[in-house]
């Protein structure tokens, strides 16, 4: 496939059609549910329980009692911000969508999939073949989802392939309206389960992308306690309501006593929050838990009714590899997705379309490690034996080994980026051929373009790029 960004329709439909007809569910054990009856919070150590099980506006948390047999099941994800599977460069990652999938096919008892939203992190042309593949796997399993919410992070696509890619899946977003004809979303989804009615709502808190708003704007943004009222408008009282509520910590729990009905069940979709609770805060009475990000570690939570109030009980079960199975296991036809993705991302030279798009940290250039290496001779040399030096050479060797790779890493632009100086950035990393200087993790990916240091000879002081800590540098690609 060499283009998807303005694929018709038709040719979406195609797509998913064969991705039904050839993706399956099967595969080995990929780790275990963390089963937890603590009150400890999400894995950001913000705002939570404190360890008397308070929740921080005063209610207590009496989330612990054990789930009836009738209780909902459900598997809580959010936030994947385009990480379809883990990165390959260190072992014991977690998360994956062939390694969730594979959960699922095993499990085959969840009532319901939840997905909060915000499948890419941005705007690029990875970011939209990143949503064309996780709705291919989402929403075209034999277990497919039932609600993906809209997210901020979806909204800043071009509004017409957004739609296009979702178009058909179970797209919910209660509080958005649109008059754009192929608009995917609706307000509430919902589905029986056994003798439960379920609506599923889906509320953004937060701004409409820059780009949406303005008078002739196709998206308009609603009041949340409004448009979540004028959904349940007919909804009988019995059937067990949950909201996926997009924004901050703070919003989140200021706008859940303003909705009316009461939800049965939050779920909150911060980024702040890096993994899923373990037990439910309790706000204006409404049980609210967090997703986390990135999808590794998914929340498996029952939900039921006891004398007419909501109760949750909570588990983590972190996506973890096989240790027996070549590749850390995981769901074979979704792996051969994946694959596809990839091999699309280098036929369609995304790498080149993705360089050079942004401004360098500090507005100078960067002049390579061989450059920096005529003044400081020493920091070469023990540069030079560093791992570092040669983080570029490993994406090649990975790539040449089927065992490790067998697939194009070395023009996939979220590998690349960590294993050149200054991808994606002004006179920045291209491609081996035409900045060769370039190659590895060299000096000025830490201390940031030397161009005005050079020709200062050294006047001009390099610290550490942005001002930042050299720990922070770190974990921008650790």
């Amino acid at each position: 496939m060499k283009s998807l960004p303005h694929a018709s329709r038709a040719a979406l439909a195609f797509g998913l059609a064969i991705a039904v007809a050839t993706l399956g569910q099967c595969g080995d054990a990929n780790g275990q549910q963390v089963h937890s009856t603590t009150r400890a919070g999400a894995g950001r150590g913000s705002p939570s329980q404190d360890p008397q099980g308070q929740d921080p506006q005063g209610q207590k948390n009496d989330q612990q009692a054990l789930p009836p047999p009738d209780a909902l099941r459900i598997l809580i994800s959010g936030s994947m911000l385009g990480h379809l599977e883990p990165c390959g460069c260190a072992s014991g990652q977690l998360g994956g969508l062939a390694r969730r999938m594979q959960h699922i096919g095993e499990q085959r008892t969840y009532d319901l999939l939840l997905e909060g939203g915000d499948l890419v992190a941005g705007a690029t042309e990875l970011d939209k073949l990143k949503l064309f593949t996780a709705a291919q796997v989402l929403f075209t399993m034999e277990r497919s989802y039932d609600a993906v919410g809209v997210g901020p992070n979806d909204l800043a696509l071009p509004l017409e392939e957004w739609s296009g890619f979702l178009l058909g899946g179970p797209a919910v977003a209660t509080n958005l309206a649109s008059s754009d004809e192929d608009w995917p979303a609706v307000p509430l989804r919902s589905k029986q389960v056994r003798e439960h009615e379920v609506r599923i709502g889906s509320l953004l808190l937060g701004n409409l992308p820059a780009k949406l708003k303005g008078d002739d704007a196709k998206v308009q943004r609603l009041e949340p306690a409004k448009a979540w009222a004028a959904a349940f408008v007919g909804v009988d009282d019995r059937a067990l309501r949950i909201v996926m509520l997009h924004g901050n910590d703070v919003q989140i729990r200021a706008v859940l006593p303003d909705l009316d009905p009461r939800p049965d069940l939050a779920i909150g979709v911060d980024p702040g929050y890096l993994e899923p609770d373990t037990a439910a805060h309790v706000v204006a009475g409404v049980p609210l838990v967090f997703a986390g990000i990135r999808g590794r570690v998914l929340l498996d939570a029952r939900l039921w009714r006891d004398g007419g109030e909501p109760r949750v009980a909570c588990e983590r079960v972190p996506l973890a590899g096989s240790r027996t199975v070549p590749g850390g296991g995981g769901d074979p036809a979704v792996k051969d997705v994946l694959l596809m993705h990839r091999q699309n991302v280098a036929e369609m030279d995304v790498l080149g379309q993705m360089a050079e798009q942004h401004p360098t940290p500090n507005g100078h250039s960067y002049v390579g490690s061989a450059t920096c290496g005529a003044c400081h001779p020493s920091a070469m040399a023990a540069w030079s034996k560093s791992r570092h030096a040669h983080a570029w050479q490993t994406l090649v060797d990975a790539e040449k080994d089927p065992k490790r790779y067998g697939w194009p890493v070395t023009k996939y632009p979220d590998c690349v980026g960590c294993h050149v100086v200054g991808y994606g950035q002004q006179s920045g990393f291209r491609n081996p051929d035409d900045t060769p200087g370039l190659l590895g993790v060299g000096c000025e990916q830490c201390h940031g373009p030397g161009s005005a240091h050079v020709q200062s000879q050294g006047k001009q002081q390099l610290g550490i790029v942005d001002g930042l800590l050299p720990s922070e540098v770190c974990t921008r690609c650790h």
